[in-house]
């Protein structure tokens, strides 16, 4: 199985369970403290053009749609994009599912008004390739916002066995193939957020910013538990 394949395997199997994570999370204070920090770093208007990128099971998808905006939400797991529109629903929006490559696009250049992003780069083969390409299909004055961790360090198996992290309950071989995955990738020797810095101003984004630790600004509920690594967002205008 080659790289590409072994990540969708993994991310389809986790799809139930990291979805019901999300639900948890949409329905907390958090949903509404990641609502509010997104649309304080976007264009203030209604009904951007916004992609998702690695929506996963929906959570930013659904917040910006909740927001009034028009959303395409894309993953390369089929199961996880499954997930995004019964939540999606559930939640009383409509988005627009694609299955594709985060590294290569299936959209036209300027498509979009603004791409957002969680958790995503880390797993990425070629996370250069993905600026690039996100680049190319954000409109002039768009904004990317990626918000990240530095995982190259972490041992995940230790971390989830705190009680009251919240993916105590994910099963061991689970645990073990996302540090494999983790550990064969090219960004896990990089030193971030500055390497994605350097990344994004050589490929001719422009007001590059940023803010190196938002947990304080995004993780209000008393109910999640998450890992332990400070969460950065990166923002930059094409």
């Amino acid at each position: 199985m080659d790289l590409t394949a072994r990540i969708q395997t993994y991310w389809n199997k986790r799809s139930k369970g990291y979805s019901k994570v999300r639900q948890i999370e949409l329905d907390s204070p958090d949903g509404r403290a990641w609502q509010e920090y997104m649309l304080a770093q976007l264009p203030l208007r209604k009904g951007l053009r916004i992609l998702d990128v690695g929506t996963g099971p929906g959570f930013l998808a659904i917040l910006m749609a909740l927001a009034g905006h028009q959303v395409t939400a894309l993953d390369s797991a089929s199961e996880m994009l499954a997930e995004a529109r019964q939540n999606a629903e559930a939640q009383g929006v409509s988005i627009r599912e694609i299955t594709g490559n985060a590294q290569s696009l299936p959209f036209p250049d300027a498509s979009f008004d603004g791409i957002v992003t969680r958790n995503l780069t880390w797993t990425l083969p070629d996370v250069a390739a993905a600026y690039r390409d996100w680049y190319r299909v954000l409109a002039p004055g768009g904004v990317l916002l990626n918000f990240d961790s530095d995982y190259g360090s972490a041992q995940f198996a230790e971390a989830a066995n705190a009680r009251d992290n919240i993916h105590h309950e994910l099963a061991s071989s689970l645990l073990q193939e996302c540090q494999a995955i983790k550990d064969t990738m090219a960004i896990s020797r990089q030193k971030r957020p500055e390497w994605d810095l350097h990344q994004l101003k050589m490929i001719g984004f422009r007001k590059i910013s940023c803010d190196s630790d938002i947990r304080e600004r995004v993780h209000r509920s008393k109910r999640m538990r998450y890992d332990d690594r400070p969460l950065f967002c990166l923002r930059a205008l094409k």
